[in-house]
């Protein structure tokens, strides 16, 4: 066998530590599918998206005025957009908000904000439009709250909330108070009456000297607690906006006088900077997943550039401890990502809406807190037949390459000798240069070990294109090269991507059987290279050393009667596209197949 080093920075020994037992990562992380983003308006900002209650997708922007646009295919395909609230002169209305009631009334919130010279006859606002018919007609507008008339005293950015008792709330950034300074309190709206009439502003964040702003409101799955996600620019030592959250109990309600101050244990920075960065910046938006968890975005000129980029990071149930810290978009250096939102759809497939250089585009992205493996075998050949029998139909459980541009597709399966594991790489012209190669890096845990180092259950897998292995296990201190008996590999090199497929014998990684109910967790990397430099693609909070943070793999138990063979490496095969599209055998060159070191084409 061949053996090629893909990421030398990995195999170096920690020779002054030694494993050592730590928690195990709690939460999900968010898988975004962003090789094929969407386009939803091709101009525009301040884009906001729901799910209506007949399950079309609603989306709104300001855009010479304030347009709204729906799909009827979650996402896929959008209707002309239409204006809703067109600008009077000199008044823009812009950062809509969107929001469906209980009763099934649409209302789009916005902000009128008017243009220099500025006059007293045209003030900053909030104003909206109610639908009661499926967002096919639209009422006048409706008046909710005026700031002053000049910029330093306007007020931004609505967001509603509609309570269990049917209270629908609207949270507003305020300068209006604070004529003789830069300060800007939080504000709340209330109305009784689906948005018909509206109370007088409430007070609920203020921070002494700084700015409160941006807020979303949200209530989270306990139905006792109000969290609102702004932006504040009050931290000690920052010197810049950061992702914040206020909140109150559902009981509470922001009554009497009681608003978040700064020194308030409802004010809360909420990221978990033990695996994140300090990545200043504003604009955050919250929303809540269906099992309670919670996801944050904010944009930020974090990471390489000059540049604002949307991150997206996941919460627990109480919108604390935001981390796995992830990029929807694949923008590089040069692109802008600004004044994004987020959306939850269907059954928690999380849509990322961005301000994409002057576009709003969406992508999905897939929280999961562990992988899944159906009992499936596999013949090892690269390819991926009908009917497929990994997780995905399509053989996609596991996207990836937002950061680096790269994007890929992986999945598992097993059976009662092996676990088998299949990576599809787009890269137009994949190479084996060394020292730096594409190729993947699979990381297997026989028990899931929660430590803080690779140790004897830890396996590293490097395959290349060519199929060309190198084989790992961990020592308590890093990786030292070990003989996987009976690993097969193959990969299919096409025009535009290559796959790359392997199966590991129970036995070659300490176990008799296959761990259904047990303790399995995985890590993987996608490389690419081009013999002088190499970036790597990584699941995020994932460190390749340190087994603690891989992702759970649960075996998903099954009759263990043989399966039929679905495929065999002599006979016809269909591939299919990541739509599920049969792809012609043209499209793929060549077949690269290795088992116990031994390598063929076919």
């Amino acid at each position: 066998m061949k053996h090629t080093l893909l990421l030398s920075l990995l195999t170096g020994f920690c020779l002054s530590l030694t494993a050592a037992t730590v928690s195990r990562y709690n939460g999900s992380r968010i898988y975004w599918d962003a090789r094929t983003p969407v386009t939803v308006f091709s101009g525009g900002g301040y884009a906001r998206l729901i799910e209506l209650q007949d399950h079309r997708l609603l989306a709104c922007c300001e855009s010479g005025g304030i347009k709204i646009s729906f799909s009827s295919d979650k996402g896929a395909s959008w209707t002309t957009p239409t204006v809703i609230a067109p600008n009077p002169s000199g008044v823009p209305n812009c950062v809509p908000d969107l929001i469906q009631l209980s009763d099934g009334t649409i209302i789009v919130a916005y902000n009128p904000r008017p243009t220099s010279p500025y006059s007293p006859e045209r003030h900053f606002g909030i104003r909206l439009r109610r639908s009661t018919d499926g967002g096919r007609t639209w009422s006048d507008e409706i008046f909710v709250y005026d700031a002053d008339y000049t910029f330093e005293n306007g007020c931004w950015e609505p967001s509603m909330l509609q309570l269990p008792s049917g209270e629908l709330q609207l949270y507003f950034a305020d300068e209006s108070p604070y004529t003789s300074s830069g300060e800007q309190q939080i504000s709340l709206c209330r109305s009784f009456d689906g948005g018909l009439t509206w109370s007088a502003p409430k007070r609920v964040s203020f921070r002494s000297g700084y700015r409160d702003g941006m807020p979303v409101p949200v209530l989270l799955s306990d139905g006792k607690t109000i969290a609102v996600a702004i932006e504040d620019n009050g931290w000690s030592g920052i010197g810049d906006f950061l992702p914040t959250t206020v909140r109150t109990t559902l009981n509470n309600n922001w009554s009497g006088n009681f608003y978040v101050s700064a020194t308030s244990p409802q004010r809360d920075r909420s990221i978990n900077y033990t695996y994140c960065p300090t990545a200043t910046g504003g604009a955050p938006y919250l929303r809540v997943l269906p099992g309670g968890e919670t996801v944050m975005s904010h944009q930020s000129k974090y990471g390489d550039g000059d540049n604002h980029k949307m991150y997206v990071y996941v919460g627990n149930r109480q919108a604390k401890d935001f981390k796995a810290m992830s990029k929807p978009f694949q923008q590089g250096t040069t692109k802008n990502c600004m004044w994004n939102s987020l959306a939850v759809i269907d059954t928690g497939i999380v849509v990322a809406v961005g301000g994409l250089d002057g576009k709003i585009v969406i992508v999905k992205g897939y929280p999961k807190n562990q992988f899944q493996a159906p009992y499936a075998s596999q013949v090892i050949d690269g390819r991926i037949d009908t009917p497929c029998t990994y997780y995905n139909r399509t053989a996609r459980q596991v996207p990836m390459g937002c950061e680096t541009g790269t994007f890929s597709y992986a999945d598992f399966s097993y059976d009662r000798e092996k676990l088998y594991a299949v990576c599809l790489v787009y890269r137009q012209h994949p190479s084996s240069a060394e020292p730096f190669p594409d190729g993947i890096n699979l990381y297997v845990d026989s028990k899931g070990a929660s430590t803080n180092l690779p140790v004897g259950s830890s396996y590293r897998i490097s395959l290349l294109p060519d199929a060309t292995l190198q084989t790992s296990r961990g020592n308590g201190r890093g990786w030292v090269e070990a003989e996987l008996p009976g690993l097969q590999a193959a990969s299919v090199v096409g025009a535009s991507n290559y796959r790359l497929e392997v199966a590991i014998p129970w036995t070659a990684i300490g176990l008799d059987e296959a761990p259904v109910g047990g303790n399995l967790s995985v890590n993987l990397e996608v490389l690419s290279g081009d013999g002088t430099q190499q970036l790597v693609e990584r699941i995020p909070d994932a460190s390749p050393l340190q087994p603690a943070t891989w992702v759970p793999l649960q075996l998903i138990a099954s009759d263990p009667t043989p399966l039929p063979t679905l495929r065999t490496e002599a006979g016809p095969h269909t591939t299919y596209d990541l739509q599920g599209r049969p792809v012609p055998a043209t499209g793929m060159s060549h077949g690269i197949f290795v088992t116990n070191g031994k390598k063929t084409l076919r």
